[in-house]
């Protein structure tokens, strides 16, 4: 069955990303991938899959290797950041790690934490749980985690120290950013640079300033939940990548840090990788995908167009398209067209931010019912701080362009009456 999955995953990725693609020189002589791994949801997992990925975790942890990448990101984090090269270093980097882990079991890959199900109490979420990576740090116990599969880890970058967590007060974080602004993200970025601040500005930053403790440094990596993090913004960049695969697969345009127009041929921060070998998914050393591209490219394969079944919208699409047209005009142009909208580019799916997936696997999901007190009253997004932002080198313009504009959005759905279907009434008992 596992080598089942494997061909089936190679075969939908070769057809969503890969075909009619010409590579630029260079990456010709790459060679297609035998075998892939498909990067799930955190709460998709399987028990077995869970289980074999937390051990592998913990096999890395006990041979130093979560110290090591948290020196490394630190060394080269000045380089790395605010810049074109975000994305695809970043790429390479949980890439790295995920090579790192299938040494120790090689059906493993990262899964991915979406933290849009999480966005509006994002403390709440059930991967900041016990079964999961725990919760916030024991604030009389220098924040150190105490639950979760790294309860008891010492790591010794840049000193000796547990794995420490900092939510601030109360234990609670301030809302993330909302699967109605991701997806206005991905459906306005028309170019490479346009979807690197879109992502690295906003949904990015909130969860490492968040998190605290070492999430909120240059060595994140430490904590585990790094690599779930990173995952998701990896998955969202593959899927603006495979929207158009012949004009996106290659895109990449912007400056580095020294404000110099990149290159595919630039060797990525302290490496002798091209940039053109991490582009292409299911090529070279980049043998995985995910499962949002998997279920795009099944949703549209022969069986289903025989069949002339097209998936029903998720009620949040629903609700999105029959905003005005002016408000659809500006954050979401390819509603705006009309007709069939990718689910590439649509994060607007059926899930309940209570119970979002199914821990086994196996259990059917069914949506559930929004809270009719929410209607109008959609939150807006926290803020970078300017410590964070220091820390990051980041463009102080570019960080307020995209927190204006979000604000701009909710304020606009909300002036509307706008209902997201994601929202709840926390203090409704369930």
């Amino acid at each position: 069955m596992r080598l089942l999955a494997s061909v089936v995953g190679l075969a939908l990725l070769v057809a969503q990303q890969v075909v009619g693609v010409t590579p630029p020189p260079g990456a010709d002589s790459l060679q297609a991938c035998s075998s892939v791994v498909t990067r799930k949801e955190v709460r998709d997992l399987s028990p077995d899959e869970w289980s074999a990925y937390s051990n592998a975790v913990q096999s890395a942890y006990n041979d130093r290797w979560i110290d090591w990448f948290g020196f490394l990101h630190e060394r080269v984090a000045g380089v790395i950041h605010s810049n074109a090269v975000f994305l695809v270093y970043h790429r390479k980097l949980t890439r790295d790690y995920e090579q790192i882990l299938q040494t120790y079991n090689p059906a493993v890959a990262v899964p991915f934490w979406n933290t849009l199900i999480d966005y509006q109490n994002p403390a709440g979420s059930p991967v900041l749980s016990d079964p999961y990576f725990g919760g916030n740090g024991n604030a009389a116990s220098d924040n150190c985690v105490t639950s979760g599969i790294a309860a008891s880890w010492k790591v010794t970058f840049p000193d000796v120290h547990c794995l420490r967590r900092n939510f601030g007060e109360a234990d609670t974080i301030k809302s993330w950013y909302s699967p109605e602004f991701i997806t206005s993200v991905l459906q306005r970025s028309n170019t490479y640079s346009d979807l690197r601040a879109g992502l690295e500005n906003t949904i990015h930053g909130l969860p490492h300033l968040s998190l605290g403790g070492d999430m909120n440094t240059m060595h994140s990596p430490l904590d585990p939940v790094f690599w779930l993090h990173h995952s998701n913004i990896d998955r969202l960049y593959a899927q603006w990548q495979a929207v158009n695969p012949d004009e996106r697969t290659y895109a990449y345009d912007g400056t580095d840090i020294k404000n110099n127009p990149v290159a595919l041929n630039d060797y990525l921060t302290s490496t002798t990788t091209p940039v053109y070998e991490v582009m292409r998914l299911g090529y070279g050393s980049m043998c995985y995908t995910y499962s949002t591209i998997q279920a795009a490219g099944s949703s549209s394969n022969n069986l289903a167009r025989r069949q002339k079944c097209i998936a029903r919208p998720s009620k949040a699409t629903e609700a999105v398209r029959k905003l005005p047209p002016k408000l659809l005009s500006s954050y979401y142009p390819s509603f705006a067209k009309g007709g069939v909208v990718s689910a590439l580019e649509n994060e607007l799916g059926d899930f309940d931010p209570r119970r979002p997936m199914s821990a086994d696997g196996v259990v059917e999901h069914k949506p559930f019912t929004a809270s009719e007190k929410m209607r109008g009253r959609m939150p807006k997004a926290g803020t970078l701080d300017n410590m964070y932002i220091k820390m990051m080198g980041a463009n102080v313009t570019e960080v307020k362009h995209f927190e204006k504009l979000a604000a701009e959005m909710v304020d606009a759905l909300n002036l509307e009456n706008y209902l997201s279907p994601y929202l709840i009434d926390l203090l409704e008992k369930e």
